[in-house]
């Protein structure tokens, strides 16, 4: 599931990793995506571990420019919402905060989205 939902959200040409704010190098530009699993549900038959599970990933968009992270966390949450493949069966956004990060006397613009995705284990 992770290589899928990173391989959807590269095309859109911004710095995009597994992790938090801190994880990217120094200098590297705005605006930047991190993606982070929060939670996973397995699910189990009578017999056994179910194929399908459903995991609560966390999208942080940031930027310097207010406008920017807006823009980008629609376009992050309609990527999400529209794809299918892989081993990913849906994404749905189920909230978005607002919020900013610390960054060297710098304020950097948060959106952060909760995504439930459903996939095959």
């Amino acid at each position: 599931m992770e290589a899928d939902i990173y391989a959807a959200l590269e095309p859109l040409g911004h710095p995009t990793l597994w992790g938090g704010f801190d994880d990217f190098g120094p200098g590297e530009a705005f605006p930047r995506i991190t993606i982070q699993r929060i939670s996973n549900a397995t699910g189990y038959s009578l017999k056994s571990r179910a194929d399908v599970e459903t995991a609560r990933i966390q999208v942080n968009v940031y930027s310097d420019d207010a406008d920017q992270v807006f823009a980008l966390a629609r376009q992050v949450s309609q990527t999400l919402t529209d794809y299918r493949g892989g081993s990913v069966i849906r994404c749905k956004e189920i909230s978005r905060r607002d919020g900013t990060t610390p960054s060297g006397g710098d304020v950097i613009r948060l959106q952060m989205l909760d995504i439930q995705v459903r996939y095959r284990a």
